[in-house]
């Protein structure tokens, strides 16, 4: 499989920055999937103490006059990540939005703007949004840091390129690779990227 090819949806494994260890990805658009790893999750967040969800939203191209809207819905915890493709599912998923609008968890993501507006306009709205500028800011950097920089400076560097190498490999923009199945650049990113999210607020 070329690194454009689609990925097949299902469950995947992606590496990070810690020898050894994986994160275990579940690629779907079948509600009944959704709900096995959000009972999975839940039952860890049980016991944790904070309760913490990384959590991000890709969205359709902001057009004047055009509500964006969510396309891809993705969630980590520890090191369970779900990229849930919101906008090819095979029907609703009561479940999801159920668990996203729980006020016992705290859903940690980067920029909080559009992950209240889409929702809404989606019919999702999760109440309990913390935003991980409001907590750490890049030494020396004067403007608004992006997952990508926060994650390669408290993280680990590993984190720099994890962008880069999806948007390389794309034919069409960063909006339109997500309206598509995705490929395994954007699966490793969103993986990623969500981990990065629970790492830094857990």
């Amino acid at each position: 499989m070329s690194s454009g090819d689609p990925m097949e949806f299902g469950e995947h494994r992606v590496e990070i920055h810690v020898r050894e260890t994986v994160l275990s990805v579940v690629y779907t658009i079948d509600p009944t999937v959704v709900d096995d790893y959000i009972n999975n999750v839940e039952q860890l967040l049980a016991g944790d103490k904070h309760k913490v969800v990384g959590t991000d939203l890709q969205y359709t191209a902001g057009r004047p006059g055009i509500d964006q809207k969510v396309v891809v819905a993705q969630l980590c915890v520890r090191h369970h990540v779900l990229i849930y493709h919101y906008c090819m599912a095979t029907e609703p998923c009561n479940c999801f939005n159920r668990f996203v609008n729980n006020t016992d968890y705290k859903f940690s993501t980067v920029e909080t703007t559009n992950n209240v507006k889409a929702p809404n306009v989606t019919g999702l709205a999760c109440k309990n949004l913390v935003k991980i500028r409001d907590h750490y800011r890049v030494w020396g950097s004067t403007k608004k840091d992006s997952l990508v920089e926060l994650a390669s400076a408290i993280i680990d560097p590993y984190y720099e390129k994890m962008k880069q190498d999806a948007q390389r490999t794309s034919p069409v923009s960063w909006h339109g690779a997500w309206m598509r199945q995705l490929d395994e650049p954007h699966v490793r990113f969103a993986a990623k990227s969500m981990y990065t999210c629970y790492e830094m607020h857990k």
